[in-house]
């Protein structure tokens, strides 16, 4: 039976309330909360719908039904259960828990769905339904995700939001700890249609930690109600300059007690990179050129594996665990040549040979406790993280110099990383309008590093015998602890929190006797407005940020870079701090505008400082930088027609920073912006063909980059009722996605380029079984530890 809308509405606007139900709704055999079901009130005897309402976000309903002689049939429908019928009896209120049984078969009786927004905002996140985005369909988790605005894939397809690789990662509300070609991977093997929404969190409330400025991408996947056997193996092969190949197999389990996940990878193939660096230094009439080229030529070879497991307690609780282990094996050789001339004329050539091993392991995992109260106004999280990784590098180099002379260095490098952490959050709402959210989280990290290296030329390396070993410790200690506030009205609401960080920690160099220590205490307040009038929503928002240095930085090492090259660390380097803000705009859904910008104070400066007296360069990490960077974001999508379907990015940003470090002093100011576009086509036979160009230039902080642009396609064609998909494509055609600096500090002018296998062609035949639809097991929150190893 089928009722349009408007007529109910006019018919609730003539009658009278004599009598109210209310109640929750729920999956008979897991206690979920079942949200948007349809509760349905109809007149017996004339057979017409005379009262409806949908189940809210906590599963709870509140039905009042009007005066009529007539009797009542109360219903409950939901796709996939058993529709729920009784006679009401209208006199009395009642409050209903009732059950849906699954069912096999969909519902075909009466059907009433909710439009859901596909783009909404709401508390410190802006919110896209891939479902009602019509994104999902057709396309694998990476195409998906570059339709989503402000989000785009670099050269080597990792997601960006605005132009930043620096984006935190989350599934399911739990940060990823997957990396690089694994979480690229990862999200390549779901499907557009696994993911229910994506949120984008910009400005980071109290509840998440304050690190970093480049917000969170959560992709929430969909939930598999029914039991299941589902998943998928793939094979994907490239061709730049060199052949790789990586294999990969995913597999889901769910019943009504268990879910159970787990996967694999395997990568194998050779890669390179052209690097060159011009630097010229200006000494009063003088001009000394020192130019450096060389071939990077890394063989890699990795294994990666996970494990999840969930168990449901009850209908209220769950708790899961899951671990992963990555090996991996790089074994570089590069080639090089540098060329040293004073005023045109040739002073020294030095040929550079360097041989290196780094074989890299690491295991991480957790344990996740769920408990959600009856009434769903209470929610409480714990977990228990942990992450050991270890990392070794077997180093040879040779410089052989114009003279005849050769200085040979060989040595080792290792790095080990133990990380521990537990968080607690606890989500309660004191009533309809207000929510409360507090929590806390500890965390531990021990590093160890050594390295010991020796040479037959200890002159040519420019440093004391006594910093080519060093043994150096590192513990930290991270207490933390967060509250925010929400308040929602009709078409405002209201978040504002704070979170307090308490950070101690010790560093020492055993053979340099050298400690350093500190413990320092931090506030994050942050806020967010949110606004919807009709087509349009608005989002005004602040936090406060904090960047800390990566935990090799603060040791007080040297590093061998090249012949005119050492690099060291920074013990006294510090953490950088930010205030953030953002300014969003949302039209119909579709088009959206984001203001967005920062100031900070004592910001991470990489210094390359030039000794004219020794003739070479010292490069480390220190705070000198201040300044700040506002941008423009905007994005339209567009479809001409059915089967065509495009968006355009348009990015703008102004950048003002200086530095005041004798002999790295600058004051620099500039604009950069960047465009592109995508479009796909869906043709008949189930074929899909994608293009995706992009153009950008930017300042950097003390220079310019020089213009980057590129396109790339790719055609996608599934077969055998959708089980099995072959794709093939062509990423950065034209070979002009690099990176290529030109600074200039004081008298010294360095020109930067890297140029990795830019035009790669590549094969992916991929075979789904089962149902394809999973839901992962809640990830380790090992995130901001895992950036700074």
């Amino acid at each position: 039976m089928k009722i349009v809308l408007t007529l109910m509405i006019i018919t609730f606007l003539t009658i009278t309330v004599s009598a109210q139900v209310s109640g929750e709704v729920i999956d008979a055999s897991t206690g979920e909360k079942l949200i948007y079901a349809t509760v349905l009130v109809t007149d017996s005897i004339q057979d017409k719908v005379v009262a409806f309402v949908y189940t809210d976000s906590k599963g709870e309903f509140e039905l009042k039904i009007p005066k009529n002689p007539n009797g009542k049939i109360l219903s409950v429908q939901y796709l996939g259960y058993a529709t729920y019928t009784r006679v009401m009896f209208t006199t009395v209120s009642e409050n209903l828990k009732i059950a849906l049984q699954p069912s096999a078969s969909e519902l075909k009786e009466i059907t009433l769905t909710k439009k859901q927004k596909a783009v909404e905002v709401k508390g410190d996140k802006v919110i896209f339904n891939i479902e009602q985005l019509g994104i999902g369909s057709g396309n694998n988790g990476l195409e998906t995700m570059q339709q989503i605005p402000g989000i785009s894939l670099d050269k080597d397809e990792n997601l960006q939001f605005h132009g930043s690789i620096g984006v935190q990662i989350m599934i399911n509300g739990r940060k990823s700890l997957l990396q690089g070609d694994d979480l690229r991977e990862y999200i390549r093997t779901l499907q557009g249609d696994d993911i229910q929404y994506v949120e984008i969190i910009a400005q980071p409330s109290a509840r998440y930690e304050a690190t970093g400025t480049t917000g969170i991408l959560n992709i929430v996947l969909r939930k598999n109600r029914k039991e299941s056997l589902t998943g998928s193996v793939y094979v994907r092969a490239y061709y730049g300059e060199y052949f790789k190949q990586r294999y990969g197999a995913k597999l889901y389990y769910k019943d009504s007690l268990w879910n159970l996940n787990a996967g694999g990878n395997y990568y194998t193939g050779n890669s390179v990179n052209h690097r060159r660096i011009i630097q010229t230094i200006e000494l009063g009439d003088d001009k000394r050129v020192i130019d450096q080229s060389n071939q990077w030529l890394p063989h890699t070879e990795s294994k990666s594996f996970y494990l999840g497991v969930e168990r449901r307690l009850n209908k209220n609780q769950f708790v899961s665990t899951q671990w992963n282990y990555n090996n991996s094996v790089t074994n570089a050789d590069t080639y090089g040549s540098t060329t040293e001339l004073n005023n045109n004329v040739l002073s020294d050539k030095v040929k550079l040979l360097q041989k290196e091993s780094e074989p890299v392991r690491q295991i991480f995992g957790n344990v996740y406790y769920k408990y959600t109260s009856d009434s769903a106004t209470t929610k409480l999280e714990a977990q228990l993280n942990y992450a050991k990784h270890k990392h070794f590098i077997d180093d040879f180099v040779k410089n052989e110099y114009a003279d005849g002379s050769d200085m040979q260095l060989t040595g080792e490098n290792a790095i080990q990383y133990k990380v521990v952490n537990g968080q607690i959050d606890l989500n309660q709402h004191l009533s309809d309008k207000w929510r409360l959210e507090v929590g806390a989280k500890y965390s531990s990290v021990d590093m160890d590093y050594f390295n010991a290296f020796q040479t037959n030329r200890p002159e040519r390396l420019l440093v004391p015998d006594s910093a080519l070993v060093n043994d150096f410790d590192y513990t930290e200690k991270l207490t933390s602890a967060y509250t925010q506030l929400s308040f929602d009205l009709e078409q405002w609401s209201f978040l504002v929190g704070l979170r307090v960080e308490n950070t101690k920690y010790n560093a020492l160099s055993k053979i340099n006797d050298q400690e350093n220590d500190g413990d320092y205490t931090n506030w994050f307040p942050s806020f967010s407005v949110n606004h919807t009038n009709g087509n349009n929503q608005y989002k005004l928002s602040y936090s406060r940020r904090i960047g800390r240095p990566n935990y090799l930085q603060i040791s007080p090492y040297y590093n061998y870079l090249d012949a005119y090259t050492l690099e060291k660390g920074n013990p006294n380097i510090k953490p950088q701090f930010y205030h953030s803000f953002a300014l969003d705009y949302v039209y119909k859904n579709a088009m959206s505008i984001g203001l967005y910008g920062y100031l900070y104070n004592k910001g991470f400066t990489d210094v390359i400082d030039y000794i004219e007296s020794e003739n070479y360069n010292i490069y480390y990490q220190a705070n000198a930088a201040t300044g700040n960077r506002f941008g423009l974001s905007a994005s339209l999508p567009y479809q001409p027609f059915d089967w065509w379907v495009m968006q355009a990015e348009l990015g703008l940003n102004h950048y003002n920073e200086k530095s005041d470090i004798p002999n790295y002093a600058y004051d620099v100011s500039g604009f950069g912006y960047n465009v592109s576009l995508y479009q796909r086509f869906v043709l008949p036979k189930k074929l899909t063909v994608t293009w995706n160009g992009f153009y950008s230039k930017r300042k950097s902080s003390n220079g310019y980059n020089r213009p980057n642009y590129d396109f790339s396609i790719s055609v996608k064609k599934m077969f055998w009722e959708d089980k099995v998909q072959f794709v093939a494509g062509c990423s950065n055609i034209l070979k002009k996605s690099m990176y290529s600096r030109v600074s200039r500090v004081e008298n010294v002018t360095v020109d930067w380029t890297n140029k990795w296998e830019t035009r790669r062609f590549n094969l992916q035949l991929t075979y789904y079984f089962g149902r394809k639809k999973s839901e992962d097991v809640k990830g380790t929150s090992l995130g901001e530890e895992k950036k700074r190893m």
